[in-house]
């Protein structure tokens, strides 16, 4: 390998490197809670201030294609009692979904409610959006349907389950509307503080 191109074939190395640790890491997520062997550590936290932490991680690559995250909140805190680390991936994986699988010059709407004694986040995107028949297959390890393919060559197709799974494992709810070419929406309930 030519010296000039020893940066190149690093910075390569490297970023496959970091992919494989990630598969890796979720493999094992999500062998833990299939098998039904999660610890949840329930805390109470403020899900606002959760969210506006995240999205913060996400104004780099927003920037970048000209999105607009729309933040609606219910109130400027909001209890809520469940494994803050475990939402927090939630909510990464969500977003990350949602930011990778919008179009330039959209935005992204993030919403918390309170109905039902129960707190509703929600996450709607202005994407290429889920084919009809994708929809029930998603929450699937590994699946990827043909649109994300095109779009996300980095992503393992385990997303989805792990955030299904973690929700389950709360004994929450979570739910999916998508149109092609409109968007989609995913929306979980927590338990109040």
């Amino acid at each position: 390998i030519p010296p000039e191109l020893h940066g190149k074939y690093l910075g390569i190395i490297s970023q496959e490197t970091d992919r494989l640790d990630k598969l890796t890491k979720s493999i094992l997520e999500l062998n833990t809670l299939s098998a039904g062997k999660v610890s949840l550590n329930y805390s109470d936290f403020d899900i606002n201030e959760m969210l506006k932490r995240i999205i913060s991680v996400f104004e780099g690559s927003c920037r970048k294609k000209k999105i607009t995250i729309n933040l609606i909140l219910t109130g400027t805190s909001l209890q809520v009692h469940a494994d803050k680390e475990k939402i927090e991936q939630v909510i990464y994986n969500l977003l990350d979904n949602a930011v990778k699988f919008s179009e330039r010059n959209t935005q992204i709407k993030v919403e918390t409610t309170i109905r039902h004694n129960k707190c509703h986040v929600s996450v709607k995107d202005e994407g290429c959006g889920i084919p009809k028949d994708s929809l029930p297959k998603i929450w699937d390890r590994f699946f990827k349907d043909d649109i994300s393919r095109g779009r996300d060559r980095k992503g393992t197709g385990l997303g989805l389950s792990i955030v299904k799974d973690i929700i389950t494992a709360h004994d929450q709810t979570i739910t999916v509307v998508s149109t092609e070419n409109v968007g989609t929406e995913f929306a979980f309930t927590l338990d109040l503080a």
